[in-house]
């Protein structure tokens, strides 16, 4: 079978993938019978074998797996996707909706992870897993398409008719006129869209599509911001498109401020994408998209949300703008109240401008992150998150202005211990010392930031503690001490540490069996830092020093300095100046 592949290493892994569940010789004798069937003959004897096994590996998917694989032909050569959006476009497609599939309590989403775990297992998709300390419990980052097997799924869903179609708009032309496209993506290439040719306009497809995705291509540093005009109802009409399931529209500023026209008859949308987009605001009319599953608004800054979602009972995944600190949006609200607590996944809550009155209600929640700008609003969360939301996979809290910490020791530990929170952002002062009662047994904290905090005596002691932490960050005032100590059996499975903007530090130890899994160290501007811990020659982990801003110290750790012989065991030492 190997010899059959052409001893390719891609052939030879799909047909891998495809053996890897046949547990009988019958099997795979059929298989090896199939091989020669599905090779195509041609010129290309090297291309032939490929295309044959790629063939007979999607021959080999469950029914079920089939139009998932043929789905992501509508996404660029070699790019990386983000899975969460291939999730959303299978549910959004009705490509998992079949309740037989799911367990238990058991989600969509969870359903959709399953279904590219066995695409990945049969090597026709590639996968990238994140790292499991940061993200526990994502299994997946991304996800893409070897070239060649890109090709033959775009080959094989024409045959079949997918109707997968990837069109640019150039010049005043669509490169391609798709005739019966039901998923489209177009790539708008230049700053400013008009249509030259109206002729070739009415060849393309509209009563047919189910989903489009309309990106912007143009090189960031070509327009401002990186964004560009949308194009004109007379390239886009999106009241010719009935039937559309799911809309993704990408880096693009509209007329007005405004949503183009015909967006919210989309009676049929289950998902819409407005990503780094410049609007004013959602129309109200908002609520006709009843079937609404997914609203994502990240990067598209100032959005006004219109008070309506609470009649989209269906919406399961909210993903909110970011707002700028000081952009005032009137007395204006969005209130989260009854009629949203189905939510699963609920990002960029702004307690500057969102109220989340239905906290105790939610009882889904997987996905969580927000911005909290005041104590009340912050107990809210935190009490929701440590009772009510059991189901949280992934879950941020960043706490900004507003928010008092200082003098308040059960605030603190109730962030420290907090069970469902696994990262954490502080921006705010917290006192002289950081609590020192804290049971730290409950905290699932994987990553802490801390910035302005204005900490005054050693942090290394408590934080060491902390059970899970594997990424810390101290930045720009969080500590304004002179002396830090990380004492053995401290930060057991710390993997990140970052160190900037601490000008009053001045020594740092590291004690023999701390950190023993650190794997990467950033120093940035802590100018009177003498020298880089001694205990450093103690980790054999440590893969990558980096010193930012620094000359002094940049010359201690270079191969002819004094401290070089504390991290001569690391494979990347990286020396910095702006």
């Amino acid at each position: 079978m190997v010899g059959k592949c052409g001893n390719l290493p891609l052939a030879i892994c799909l047909l891998g993938g495809m053996l890897r569940k046949k547990n009988s010789l019958r099997d795979w004798e059929t298989i090896n019978d199939k091989i020669n069937v599905v090779l195509y003959r041609g010129h290309n004897e090297r291309d032939n074998e490929i295309d044959g096994v790629v063939n007979l590996s999607y021959e080999n998917l469950p029914y079920y797996l089939k139009p998932c694989f043929l789905y992501l032909g509508i996404f660029k050569e070699d790019e990386s996707i983000d899975v969460n959006h291939v999730y959303g476009m299978w549910i959004a497609q009705g490509m998992i909706s079949n309740e037989s599939y799911r367990r238990n309590d058991e989600t969509l989403m969870d359903v959709a992870e399953l279904y590219l775990s066995e695409l990945a297992s049969t090597s026709l998709v590639q996968v990238a897993t994140t790292d499991d300390d940061l993200a526990p419990t994502r299994k997946f980052d991304t996800c893409k398409l070897h070239d060649v097997v890109r090709e033959l799924c775009l080959k094989i869903g024409e045959n079949e008719g997918f109707g997968v179609e990837i069109s640019e708009f150039k010049d005043g032309r669509f490169s391609t006129i798709p005739r019966v496209g039901r998923h489209m993506t177009i790539y708008f290439k230049n700053k400013h869209n008009r249509l030259i040719n109206s002729s070739r306009r009415e060849e393309h497809p509209s009563k047919h599509l189910r989903s489009l995705r309309i990106l912007n291509d143009v090189t960031w540093d070509a327009v401002e911001f990186g964004v560009i005009e949308f194009p004109p109802q007379s390239i886009v009409d999106f009241k010719k498109y009935k039937f559309l399931r799911e809309l993704v529209i990408e880096s693009f500023k509209f007329e007005g401020g405004k949503l183009p026209k015909g967006i919210t008859d989309l009676l049929l949308l289950r998902c819409i994408r407005l990503q780094h987009c410049y609007l004013d605001k959602l129309p109200s009319s908002i609520r006709n998209l009843v079937y609404l599953d997914t609203i994502d608004l990240v990067g598209s800054w100032n959005v006004r949300v219109p008070n309506v979602l609470n009649e989209l009972f269906r919406l399961k995944h909210l993903f909110l703008p970011p707002y700028e600190k000081d952009h005032k949006i009137g007395n204006h609200r969005l209130r989260l109240g009854e009629g949203v607590d189905e939510l699963e996944s609920l990002v960029g809550l702004n307690s500057a401008v969102h109220e989340l009155k239905c906290a105790t209600t939610i009882k889904h929640l997987r996905v969580f992150s927000a911005e909290i700008h005041d104590n009340e609003s912050l107990l809210v969360i935190l009490n929701a998150i440590a009772t009510n939301w059991s189901k949280l996979r992934i879950c941020m809290v960043e706490i900004e202005e507003g928010c008092q910490l200082k003098g308040d020791e059960g605030l603190m530990e109730l962030l420290f211990t907090c069970p469902n929170l696994d990262f954490l952002r502080i921006s705010v002062e917290t006192g002289q010392r950081l609590p020192v009662s804290c049971d730290f047994i409950r905290s699932r904290l994987v990553r802490l930031h801390l910035l302005s905090s204005g900490i005054e005596h050693d942090p290394m002691g408590i934080l060491g503690k902390l059970p899970c932490l594997v990424e810390l960050c101290l930045r720009w005032g969080s500590f304004i001490g002179e002396e830090m100590m990380c004492r053995e059996s401290d930060f057991l499975r710390l993997k990140r540490l970052e160190l900037t903007g601490l000008p009053m530090l001045r020594e740092w130890t590291v004690e023999r069996g701390a950190m023993p899994l650190l794997s990467e160290i950033e120093f940035d501007y802590c100018p009177n830092l003498e020298m880089v811990p001694d205990g450093l020659r103690w980790i054999s982990s440590l893969k990558r020093v980096t010193v930012f801003n620094m000359p002094w110290l940049g010359k201690r750790v270079l191969e002819s300095g004094e401290d070089f012989h504390k991290i001569s065991h690391v494979p990347s030492i990286n020396v910095i100046h702006d």
